[in-house]
């Protein structure tokens, strides 16, 4: 579909060009008539003259006062020519040679208007009129070539239609600047969504026309309203991890009392089914607390949020003293929500350096998508459980405090931005390599 501003410019363009043509159309029609109607003008009078020059002799036969006769119907093929007749009697202009102008039947007191080929078949206007003198029929004809008309019509044509070209250019470039300035707030507005969508602005700027005005402060309440709603999600969430966290450790406590030491069938299903509901407490309420997808006026700045985390990783690990290889490309932005790709870092990171002996590594690349590696040089994980590693609530190592929800956490992340995880071998390390690419977020990369 085209832009506003080409189906105005299309329009306008086309209404000024139909509107250009049509009153060229009426100008030159209107000027031919204009100037045969002169011509017809010039025509009567010189019939009048010839009429004025007119008599009979004794022998009633028909005669023409020379005076009367202008010079110009004297010379041959000059393009004025008359014909006057009075039953078989003819009086031509020598100007006819040995032509003739063709007969018309006209009422006497009537005149007649003809176009005829003249004797050089040029064009002309024949003006034909009848009258009783002394009680004879007499018909006077007089003639005009309409060349030097015509002529003078196609070159007022011809410099009127340049003008009238020069000055529909003018108008058609006026009417592109007045359509892009009547459109700027369209163009501003265009551009504020694109920041908005690369996270670099908030909401959009409520300076527009009227009939705009409306669209974008729904566009901003509805932004509001996700920012409010994801907010009090993610604190209702919270609220209820913590009230959920005291009664899940009562009852853990309880499991573990000397009273139900005698008692291990009751004791171990009591266990079992407690590190359950925290397994799935805890699944759940990670993966309802993400944002998901690229959420407009939100940005992720991978330069900056990193160094915070990996310090913070550090003094947790403080006594492993890892080796923390960063390699990050330079001023990546991501349109992500802050906490999704924290906790996305946070728990890859974290599984990391639980798992490794002396190193980890985070390679963040930027591409067709964002990649983002994590190594490490622990123990790693045999190809048939690399798979399980990312599954719900699975940990191959039962000892660990860890609940084994931290990798299925981050491919839930990933997977709300559209994006993978995979599991391999660090060629370089030796042990887990988590490699995530994400696409949803891909246009964000600056």
């Amino acid at each position: 579909m085209r832009s506003i501003q080409s189906r105005l410019g299309l329009g306008l363009a086309v209404s000024l060009v139909a509107v250009f043509v049509l009153q060229w159309l009426v100008v030159s029609v209107s000027l031919q008539r204009l100037s045969e109607a002169g011509l017809s003008a010039h025509i009567e009078h010189d019939i009048d003259n010839l009429l004025a020059g007119l008599s009979f002799d004794g022998a009633g036969r028909l005669q023409l006062a020379p005076e009367r006769v202008e010079q110009i119907y004297q010379l041959p093929y000059s393009g004025n020519y008359f014909r006057i007749s009075s039953g078989a009697q003819v009086i031509r202009s020598r100007s006819l040679w040995d032509q003739d102008l063709p007969a018309a039947t006209v009422t006497p007191g009537q005149s007649a208007s003809r176009h005829l080929a003249g004797p050089q078949t040029q064009p002309l206007l024949v003006i034909t009129r009848a009258f009783e003198l002394r009680g004879r029929r007499l018909d006077i004809s007089v003639a005009r070539d309409l060349t030097p008309l015509a002529n003078d019509i196609r070159r007022f044509r011809d410099r009127y239609a340049l003008v009238s070209g020069a000055a529909l250019v003018l108008l058609l470039a006026l009417q592109v600047l007045l359509v892009r300035q009547g459109l700027r707030p369209l163009r501003r507005t265009r551009t504020e969504l694109k920041q908005l969508e690369r996270g670099e602005i908030g909401e959009l700027s409520e300076s527009v026309p009227d009939e705009l005005r409306p669209l974008v402060q729904e566009l901003n309440q509805l932004l509001a309203t996700m920012k409010q709603r994801l907010a009090r999600s993610r604190q209702a969430l919270g609220n209820l991890a913590h009230a959920l966290k005291t009664p899940l450790t009562r009852i853990a406590q309880l499991a573990s009392q000397p009273a139900l030491q005698s008692a291990p069938e009751v004791q171990q299903p009591l266990r079992t089914q407690t590190e359950v509901i925290r397994r799935f407490i805890d699944r759940e309420l990670g993966r309802a607390r993400l944002a998901g997808g690229a959420q407009p006026g939100q940005r992720f700045d991978v330069t900056r949020e990193v160094p915070a985390l990996i310090e913070t990783l550090a003094a947790i690990y403080r006594e492993k003293n890892l080796a923390m290889d960063i390699r990050l490309a330079d001023d990546v932005h991501l349109i992500a929500d802050r906490e999704d790709m924290l906790e996305l870092l946070g728990n890859l990171l974290d599984n990391a350096c639980r798992w490794a002996r002396h190193k980890v590594r985070l390679t963040v690349e930027a591409g067709n998508g964002l990649t983002i590696a994590v190594e490490d040089d622990g123990p790693g994980a045999s190809p048939e459980n690399l798979q399980r590693l990312a599954e719900r609530g699975t940990r191959l190592d039962e000892a660990t405090d860890s609940h084994g929800l931290g990798l299925a956490i981050a491919r839930d992340i990933a997977a709300s931005y559209g994006g993978t995880l995979t599991l391999e071998r660090s060629p370089d390390l030796g042990g887990l390599q988590v490699r995530v690419v994400l696409t949803a977020a891909s246009n964000s990369l600056s």
